[in-house]
């Protein structure tokens, strides 16, 4: 009991030193773990408890002087590269949007809407970079079941009734995000877990259905694959690696051929086909935007205004190119302005890909490096689509340039992933895999007894 106090007020006064709450509990763990075996090796080299206990403490250092050190070392640590890259972005984005402004009906009217969404969106990005951002593992389930319905309703007040489909894919955005959170959650539950995880995507990839977006589908489904695919190399199922890799891309081939067989039938897939693989073959019908969009290429220029396009008449490239403040953002600029500001663009965002990957690389948990691998993907499979699309290349259409593109929904969803990702990379590296490690026995998220299947939601957390 003496020891058990003097080793009480010695951790009190260390965690009195240590400002930042959430690293208390770490650091205290790690000292008593330290103070524990200290006092062991003295009790094995013939001292008493009471002694061993004392000589441990003295051995530690003074506790005001230990705290200061641990509060000096363990403080959040913001990326600041990527924060700048981020206010760039989101300045660059404003800055744009007013200079496409000028060239459109009701420009400045969208611009000072924007402006709005922009400073709505750093208020949810400052929310996610302080929020713990465990609570996607604690509570995946939960979540996902409230994505689910707030898409349902979506759908239905904005979709159904208001033929507002671009509208629904928004929320479905953050559904790589939490579904990494479910793979954390059922990490070590074996072949079992990893068919829940895969059963899991079948509800999102049914409402993409059901409003048409092939672009969504692609990013959530390939970000779902390659999630699962980290998952099972690095062994985080317990299950036999090549074996279960062969089982998710086998049945992940049968549906993606089943549903590719289901949608051909569909008017605008056989038209996304076209425009992708021939476009030239009905250039003023479904192939004039991809051969618009060559020629304006084409006829721009490594700086300044491109070459007149005489194929459409005398018009302004605002009035030929739709959405040059939405999905051909891109192309606009760099007719406009040359194709340096067009690689400037694409070297911010590259440079944001890359470092975010590298920092991701060096996460500790399990849970950071799934929840920051899915907004990596999220982000950057937005960025590719939406160049392919602005080169011309239309089989996936444009879903947002993120932080750039015109559109409040898409702004606030990006700008909460990336508070998130933030969030991440300041503060993951305190973060420990406590539920679910071996030895340690967690309630399974799903029983069934006595003919009933039991949901134990708590057990998500």
């Amino acid at each position: 009991m003496l020891q058990s106090n003097k080793f009480a007020d010695y951790l009190e006064t260390v965690r009195q030193q240590i400002r930042w709450k959430r690293a208390q509990t770490y650091v205290l763990e790690e000292i008593e773990n330290h103070l524990a075996d200290q006092k062991d090796a003295f009790q094995r080299d013939g001292f008493d408890e009471e002694t061993a206990t004392i000589k441990a403490i003295a051995e530690m250092g003074d506790p005001v002087v230990v705290g200061e050190q641990l509060d000096r070392t363990h403080r959040p640590k913001p990326d600041w590269p990527l924060l700048a890259m981020t206010a760039m972005l989101i300045i660059l984005g404003l800055s744009l949007q007013f200079i496409v402004g000028t060239d459109i009906n009701n420009g400045m009217e969208m611009f000072y809407r924007q402006a709005t969404w922009v400073g709505l969106a750093v208020i949810v990005f400052l929310v996610a970079y302080f929020l713990d951002f465990t609570i996607v593992g604690k509570y995946s389930l939960i979540i996902y079941l409230l994505l689910i319905a707030i898409t349902l309703g979506d759908y239905w007040f904005f979709g159904v009734r208001a033929a507002g489909y671009n509208t629904v894919i928004y929320p479905l955005l953050l559904f790589p995000t939490i579904f990494a959170g479910l793979v954390y959650r059922m990490r070590n539950e074996g072949y079992w877990g990893l068919a829940f995880c895969g059963a899991s995507v079948i509800v999102p990839v049914f409402l993409i259905l059901l409003i048409h977006n092939s672009t969504v589908l692609f990013l959530i489904g390939t970000s779902c694959l390659i999630i699962l695919t980290v998952a099972i190399a690095k062994g985080w199922f317990n299950v036999r690696k090549l074996y279960a890799l062969l089982m998710l891309y086998l049945s992940s081939a049968v549906i993606f051929l089943t549903m590719f067989f289901m949608m051909i039938n569909q008017d605008y897939v056989r038209i996304r086909l076209q425009l992708a693989l021939n476009p030239s073959s009905d250039p003023m019908g479904v192939g004039y935007m991809p051969t618009l969009i060559r020629r304006l290429l084409l006829h721009s220029q490594l700086f300044g205004e491109g070459l007149p396009v005489t194929d459409y008449g005398q018009y302004p490239i605002a009035k030929i190119l739709p959405g040059i403040n939405t999905d051909f953002l891109l192309t606009y600029l760099t007719y406009e302005f040359g194709w340096i500001l067009l690689i400037g663009i694409l070297l911010v965002f590259v440079a944001f890909i890359v470092r975010s990957v590298i920092i991701s690389k060096r996460q500790k948990s399990v849970l950071s490096q799934l929840v920051s691998l899915a907004i990596i993907l999220t982000f950057a499979i937005q960025f590719l689509t939406f160049v392919a699309s602005n080169l011309g290349f239309l089989l996936f259409g444009p879903v947002s340039l993120p932080l750039i593109s015109y559109g409040g929904r898409a702004l606030l969803i990006n700008m909460c992933l990336i508070g998130f990702l933030l969030s991440i990379f300041r503060t993951g590296g305190l973060v420990r895999d406590n539920i679910g490690v071996a030895g340690i026995k967690s309630s399974p998220l799903i029983q069934y007894e006595d003919g009933k299947i039991i949901i134990n939601l708590k057990a998500a957390q």
